[in-house]
């Protein structure tokens, strides 16, 4: 073979490999890499919430929350004939564990206490409560803790209502326990609603030796 055709079929040898090395360069980078797509994940399903109805004729109350925790709205909502009065609306950082229609003082109507379990280890309790007159409604509230009565206190509350007392337990840690293991007994506070007030008051503060309330 001359010399020049040597030369022309080399050159197109070469030209003929650059083309399918560039084709198949193209192909390979226009295709999407499977092992780095992945499936969206799915939505966290919302907590389930609370929900009760309470009567105390004419009246009908329905206690319901919502939402994630630690974000959960709590709403109050009273009818009359099936007809909306009017409806209190409150945001809580735990969980709605009961709510009770009671009768504390000698006022008219009677009072709604919704009891709330915090969330976290610490479980801070507490009670909300409400006084409703036709389309008006007013919040009623425990005293804070302080002085003795708070003294050791971490949560972990637990309530219950004893005749027209609302009862607060929770057990007391020294000052080195570990939040696994209080130890200095347990802690039960009373407390009384006065007529014509919306803020209950601190009638007892009583502390027992022995294993903490669970």
């Amino acid at each position: 073979m001359p010399t020049s055709s040597r030369l022309l079929l080399t050159a197109a040898v070469l030209a003929t490999a650059a083309t399918g090395c560039d084709s198949a360069r193209e192909t390979t980078t226009g295709q999407p890499n499977p092992t780095t797509s992945a499936a969206p994940e799915a939505a966290a399903a919302p907590a389930p919430g609370f929900t009760k109805t309470l009567t105390a004729a004419p009246y009908t109350f329905v206690v319901s929350s919502a939402g994630p925790l630690g974000q959960r709205q709590i709403l109050v909502r009273a009818e009359q004939d099936g007809q909306e009065l009017t409806t209190a609306q409150d945001s809580i950082l735990g969980e709605v564990k009961d709510a009770q229609l009671v009768k504390l003082t000698s006022g008219p109507g009677s009072e709604l206490l919704v009891f709330v379990e915090g969330a976290g280890s610490g479980s801070y309790g507490e009670v909300r409560g409400y006084w409703f007159g036709g389309k008006d409604w007013e919040r009623m509230s425990l005293p804070k803790l302080s002085g003795p009565a708070a003294r050791g206190y971490q949560g972990q509350d637990k309530f219950r209502l004893q005749g027209k007392e609302v009862v607060r337990s929770f057990p007391i840690y020294q000052e080195t326990d570990a939040n696994c293991c209080p130890s200095g007994g347990t802690r039960t506070i009373r407390y009384l609603l006065p007529d014509k007030s919306l803020t209950f008051r601190l009638v007892s503060v009583v502390n027992e030796a022995g294993p903490a309330v669970q």
